[in-house]
Order: C-alpha cells, then sequence, then structure tokens
C-alpha cells in the first residue's frame, strides 16, 4: 500500500472511529460506474439528488490531463504508486476528496468512462457499493450521432490516447481492441464501449454489484430502482422519486433529464445498425483471447457480454437531418440577451449585497492577476482555483497552455461563473474586500424569490443580468447558479466543506430542494455552483499579491501531513474569511464550526437549523471592544495588556509591542516578525480569530518581544488562543 492510499485509509478509519463515539455510522459513496457516456447516469443522479449528494465524474473532469491518476494521462500510474508523484496540495486534494465522500448520509460519485484508471477508485474506496449503469452500443451510437458527440467531446483523440495507453507493457494485452487501422467514428465508438466496459467487468471481480440497465430505465423505471435498493439497505421501502415536469430546455438539451423518455428509439440509418452489431461481434471475438491468456477471468467476460446487449429492444428511426451539423452550448445564441445594468452594492440591514453574481469576465481577469504574480490554477495535475474544462463540456474558462492566460467562451462573458472551487472564490471574494455569504444570509435573501432559470429550463446557464429587473435589485435571487457560503458543517479532524445552497439551471427548483443542506470539500466544484458577494464595509481589497501569497504558501504547508485534515485546511479557511471585512463570522467559518459535520453530525436539519445559522457572533463588532468592523485591531501600539486583541504567535514568540509607521523601507530581517510577512509562519500560528487581518495596513517596526508558551486547552480549534489559554508568568 502506498503512502496516499494509506493516508486515505488512516484518515476513513479515524473519522469512523471517532463518528462511533457519537452512536452515528459513516457510509462509503455509493459509486455508480458506466459502462460508456450516455448510458442514463444523468437520469440516475438526479433521482437520487432528493436523497443523497451527487458528485459527477470527479476524477475524470475535476483533474488535469497531466495528473497522475487522470484517465486521460498516457503515463498513468496506480493509486499505490501515485505518493511519489505528486505535489503537496495534490496530496491533500486526493485526502480530502475521498475522507470527503465518508458520510452518516450516503453520498453518490459518478464515472461513466474511466478505462485503465478503473482500479483506482475501487481501491480508493474498498468498500463502495457498486452499480453499474449500462446501455447497448446501439443506443449508445445513436446518442453520440444526435449531438454530434463524437466530434464535440473529442473521441477522435480519445481513441489515440487508449492506442498509446495499451501499447504500454502494462497493458499491451489489450492492444487487440484498440488497433491502431483508423477506423470510422462508429467503429472507434463502440470499439472503445466495448474496451471500458471489459475493463470494468475484470476490475469488478469478486465485488457485489447491481447492474442497472438503460434500457429497464427507460421501459420499467420501478423495476430499476427496485434493483438499486436491493444494493442499498437505506432504500428499502423508499419510493422511486417523482420526476420533475417533462419538458425540452429551450437551448442545450444534451445534459437534460427532463425529457420524458418511454420508447427505445436508435436515430441511425440500417447500415450505421449493421456497422455497430458489425463491431460489436467482431471486439468481443478478439476478446476471447483476453481469457486464455487470463487477463480477464470467462466469469468477467460473461458479465462484459450481457452489459453490452440489449440492442434487439431498440427500433430504428432515420436520424435527424439536422443532426451531423448540431452546434450546441451556446445558450446565448437561443435565449435573447437583456440589456446590460452596472454592478452595484445594495444595502440590507447591515450588509450590502451585490446585484449581480460574478461573470466569467470577472473570474478570467482575476485568473490572469494571480498569473501575473505567479501563482497558477493547478499543481501537479489537482486544480486550485476551478476547474479547466472544454467548451463542449460546460467549459467556459480557458487556459493558453503555452502563455497562461484566460480567456472565456465567446458569448459567455456575461454568464456567471462556474466550475469554481470553494478557495477561488473566497480568494476572489478577498481580492474584491468582499465575502461569500452565510447559509443564514441565503435563505433570508432566498426566502419568497421565484425560481429563474432552474429544472433545465434553458439547458445552461443565462447572461447575470435578469430582464425586468434594474440595478437596484438583486438579480437572479434564486436560479442561474447555485452559491458558495462562507461557513460549512463541523469537520471534526476530517476535511472542511461548505454550503451550497439555491438553485442552478441544472438543479430543482422546488422549496425542499433549494433550503436541503448540502456540502462540498473546498476544492470541489461543479457546472451548477458560482459565486454570489457580499461586504460589510467596501474598499478594502486584498493586494493580489498578498492573495497569490497566501495560496502560494498554503499550498507548501501542506506537506505536514501528520496534523488533521481540518487544521490544514483551516489555515486556508482563516487567511480568506477572518481577514475579510466581517467579524460577524466568528466561530461559524473555522473547521470545527457550523452545523455537526464528519466525526461529529447530529440530526438532519431544515428551515429551523437555516434560522438559527449565525445567531451566534462571538466577535460581532459591539461584543469586542478594540476590534473594527473590518476585523482589524485599532491602529494603536499594542501593549501585553489585551493580549487576546493584540497578541499573534509567530514561531514560538509572542510580538508584544507592534508600532505602526508609513514608512515602509524597513531592514528585511524585520520582516518575518509581522503577521502579513513570513506567510507560511503566518499560516500555521497566526491567531486569527483574535480579528487582526493578515494583510498589511501599514509596517509596524519590532520594539518588545517576549517568550511564552501557548496553553491551548480546545484541542478542536488550532486558532483558539485566548487569554484563558495563556498563563500568568506568561502574561507578565
Amino acid at each position: 500500500m502506498g503512502a496516499a492510499l494509506a493516508e486515505i485509509s488512516a484518515r476513513v478509519a479515524q473519522a469512523r472511529t471517532a463518528a462511533a463515539t457519537q452512536g452515528l455510522r459513516l457510509h462509503p459513496p455509493l459509486l455508480l460506474l458506466g459502462t460508456m457516456e450516455r448510458v442514463g447516469s444523468n437520469w440516475l443522479s438526479d433521482t437520487l439528488r432528493v436523497l443523497m449528494d451527487q458528485h459527477n465524474e470527479p476524477l475524470r473532469q475535476q483533474l488535469a490531463a497531466d495528473h497522475p491518476l487522470s484517465p486521460l494521462n498516457p503515463d498513468a500510474v496506480g493509486l499505490a504508486e501515485v505518493g511519489q508523484h505528486l505535489t503537496p496540495y495534490g496530496t491533500h486534494w486526493l485526502a480530502a476528496f475521498a475522507v470527503a465522500k465518508y458520510a452518516p448520509v450516503r453520498q453518490v460519485v459518478k464515472e461513466t468512462n474511466l478505462f485503465l484508471a478503473v482500479p483506482n477508485v475501487l481501491a480508493m474506496f474498498p468498500d463502495a457499493p457498486v452499480a453499474v449503469l449500462t446501455r447497448s452500443p446501439l443506443g449508445v451510437a445513436s446518442s453520440f450521432a444526435r449531438g454530434a458527440l463524437f466530434d464535440r467531446w473529442g473521441y477522435a483523440a480519445r481513441y489515440r490516447h487508449m492506442v498509446t495507453m495499451t501499447r504500454r507493457p502494462a497493458w499491451k494485452t489489450w492492444a487487440d481492441l484498440v488497433p491502431d487501422d483508423k477506423p470510422s467514428e462508429l467503429v472507434a465508438l463502440v470499439r472503445l464501449h466495448v474496451l471500458n466496459t471489459l475493463l470494468l467487468a475484470g476490475a469488478l471481480d469478486g465485488r457485489e454489484v447491481v447492474t442497472i440497465a438503460y434500457e429497464d430505465a427507460v421501459t420499467h423505471r420501478n423495476a430499476a430502482w427496485a434493483g438499486l435498493a436491493r444494493l442499498l439497505p437505506e432504500l428499502e421501502g423508499v419510493p422511486l422519486p417523482v420526476a420533475a415536469v417533462a419538458r425540452a430546455p429551450i437551448g442545450e438539451d444534451t445534459f437534460a433529464t427532463t425529457v420524458n423518455k418511454t420508447r427505445l428509439v436508435a436515430e441511425l440509418s440500417a447500415r450505421s445498425a449493421e456497422v455497430v452489431r458489425e463491431t460489436l461481434t467482431a471486439s468481443l471475438a478478439a476478446a476471447k483471447q483476453l481469457v486464455a491468456e487470463q487477463a480477464i477471468s470467462s466469469e468477467a467476460m460473461g458479465r462484459a457480454a450481457g452489459w453490452l446487449s440489449g440492442d434487439h429492444l431498440y427500433a430504428l428511426a432515420p436520424p435527424p437531418a439536422t443532426a451531423a451539423s448540431r452546434v450546441r452550448g451556446a445558450s446565448s445564441s437561443t435565449v435573447t440577451e437583456p440589456v446590460p445594468c452596472p454592478v452595484a452594492w445594495l444595502p440590507r440591514g447591515q450588509v450590502a449585497w451585490r446585484n449581480l453574481l460574478v461573470t466569467n469576465a470577472e473570474y478570467a481577469h482575476f485568473l490572469n492577476e494571480l498569473v501575473d504574480h505567479g501563482l497558477h490554477n493547478t499543481s501537479g495535475g489537482a486544480y486550485v482555483l476551478c476547474c479547466e474544462m472544454p467548451h463542449e463540456r460546460g467549459g467556459r474558462l480557458h487556459r493558453d497552455p503555452y502563455g497562461g492566460r484566460w480567456t472565456v467562451s465567446p458569448g459567455f462573458e456575461n454568464h456567471p461563473a462556474y466550475w469554481v472551487t470553494w478557495i477561488g472564490a473566497a480568494a476572489f471574494a478577498a481580492r474584491h474586500g468582499a465575502r461569500l455569504p452565510l447559509l443564514s444570509e441565503m435563505a433570508g435573501l432566498m426566502a419568497g424569490a421565484t425560481a429563474t432559470n432552474a429544472d433545465y429550463a434553458v439547458g445552461d446557464t443565462v447572461a447575470i443580468i435578469e430582464r425586468g429587473r434594474g440595478d437596484d435589485e438583486i438579480h437572479h435571487l434564486l436560479g442561474n447558479v447555485q452559491v458558495w457560503c462562507v461557513d460549512g458543517p463541523n469537520a471534526g479532524d476530517g476535511p472542511v466543506s461548505r454550503w451550497l445552497t439555491g438553485a442552478a439551471w441544472n438543479t430543482p427548483s422546488a422549496r425542499e430542494e433549494v433550503t436541503r443542506l448540502r456540502h462540498r470539500h473546498l476544492a470541489g466544484s461543479s457546472r451548477g455552483v458560482g459565486i454570489r458577494l457580499i461586504a460589510d464595509d467596501l474598499g478594502r481589497p486584498m493586494p493580489v499579491d498578498l492573495v497569490a501569497g497566501l495560496l502560494s504558501e498554503w499550498m507548501s504547508s501542506l506537506a505536514e501531513r501528520s496534523l488533521p485534515l481540518s487544521m490544514l485546511d483551516g489555515r486556508l479557511v482563516a487567511a480568506f474569511t477572518r481577514s475579510q471585512a466581517d467579524v460577524r463570522l466568528g466561530a461559524h467559518v473555522g473547521p470545527g464550526a457550523g452545523e455537526p459535520g464528519l466525526g461529529q453530525v447530529g440530526e438532519a436539519g431544515g428551515e429551523a437549523v437555516l434560522g438559527q445559522i449565525g445567531e451566534l457572533d462571538p466577535l460581532h463588532t459591539p461584543d469586542r471592544s478594540g476590534i473594527s468592523a473590518l476585523g482589524d485591531v485599532a491602529h494603536d501600539a499594542a501593549g501585553p495588556d489585551d493580549l487576546e486583541r493584540h497578541v499573534h504567535h509567530v514561531g514560538g514568540q509572542v510580538v508584544a509591542h507592534v508600532e505602526e509607521t508609513a514608512d515602509l523601507d524597513v531592514q528585511p530581517g524585520l520582516f518575518v516578525h509581522l503577521p502579513h510577512q513570513g506567510v507560511g509562519q503566518a499560516l500555521a500560528n497566526l491567531d486569527l480569530p483574535s480579528g487582526k487581518r493578515p494583510g498589511p495596513l501599514g509596517v509596524g517596526v519590532l520594539v518588545e518581544q517576549q517568550q511564552t508558551v501557548v496553553l491551548d486547552e480546545n484541542a478542536g480549534d488550532a486558532y483558539d488562543l485566548h487569554p484563558g489559554n495563556l498563563s500568568e508568568d506568561g502574561l507578565r
């Protein structure tokens, strides 16, 4: 067992032990593994959405092609060997991703064509129940032809990639299934389908699985649901969730699940159908040699053949005349764009809300600022700020692989940014002197709102300007995209996660779904989650060099793998939330705060919980003398009389007396003693709950330094440094 897998196993075991002390059981995720794309996985995941949190192809989509575990990497390695190839952030991403999937309420991880990477997912979740999603190659070929997906989704390159991979010594046994003979689109598609199916069947030897065929899901949906219930005890007796109202989107419909199908029709010519069947027969004949060479068991071969059956259930129909030339993904071409309106900040109580969601153009500008300061979006192939996707896969932000500059898909500049991680959302907010909203604040904002652009109504996002609203109103209160929140459930010792709330173009708009608690780890992202900003006091943006420095130093600090994941994540959370303008965030933003979660989970909550979130404000300005509304201590000289407000623990020493000076020309040797310098040490040791921002409000000159001992009596909060935790001698 390699180092990465050993860390995941140890942390999952620790989390389960902690949960058991509270009488709770952490469930592994349900793995939905497809034999190919277009096997009905979107329907099933959307059906399960009301019961379980969803993670859509995180390894295939949310790892860069050069990541050592990416299914798209021709030099990919196994999970047992990956540790030596990962950066500190890459190691942390992997551990946080895996551990976060174990929870009292089961989650869903869907992957549809992992090919040679299947063993890595199964090793990561060795006790996870598995449902295999299948569809006849005839049905898959019809779906690909209807949407021109072979070309749009780059399957010619995928075929060449598998040709390259199966010429490597470790995988050469499979080479005969993907010969390098420049096949036609249909032939290449069927060969890839057969290869992925055989690899999946072989990897699942000895593992209990349930098969859910697309054909059954269309014609006998209740029977397909009953099969899943046999796999998951918690679904026993649970009726099939009611489907959304059937309607076709007015724009993009590739991913829509609201089009109700009751018949199996393959929109292919008779000759194309014949090519599919001939290629399937030839590929299965070639696969028999794998059994003889013991590359796959006869049982696995039999399973794979069954998973590839069902073409006799389809009726042929002439392909649509426009199928070959259909180009989708540009909702701006099918939905009239409203007249632009300017960005404005609208007072609502003690805070101001930005009237518009953050756009792709704004986020691309932010990414380019960071590039100019040496901070890039990937670390060893793991995404940091956003998930980079091709346009035809829903990506709207694109990085030039040579120059590193970011651009936006034409026509989508004023659409809301999505595929954004919480890391990127929080950093963007800090850069603009704002913050992400609390879950309770969003609940109040959305109360009574009518959803716009949800339930696949359009099939994609629309521009951030909502027709009929002016610049003195908040646009898309509910709909277009869900948004990240600044707070989240209690992480215990596990990875920190943050709430997602609202409705998106591809999620339900029903009240019970909008208010249902859902969360994701900090590096997670989704095609339906973006950024809404809120501010308590505008005009204090974090300098971009500091944003880049904090991110860079945090990623470097992740090499210290002996610490709890919540402590490692908590350093970043503290840097980008307690350094922002709202000191009222208090306990809600710490790694051990919020509603109970992994390792410390309470009863499920609904509207009552939403109404209570945000009531406890131990750092609210009126309750904390000496702290301004910006979260800063007063700009006077600090003394040892009130260390809670003025002391920062740096490298085992306490700076007890710092005088502000406007002169920036000081000796560099002094910088390591200041909170905004030596960022790596500051992230590890800075007492951010004291209310001091890490950003420089002026350079302080060290006048007095005292040795002290920090006695932290609260082991659950690495940032809890208060006078009650300091010895009397240390205060003198």
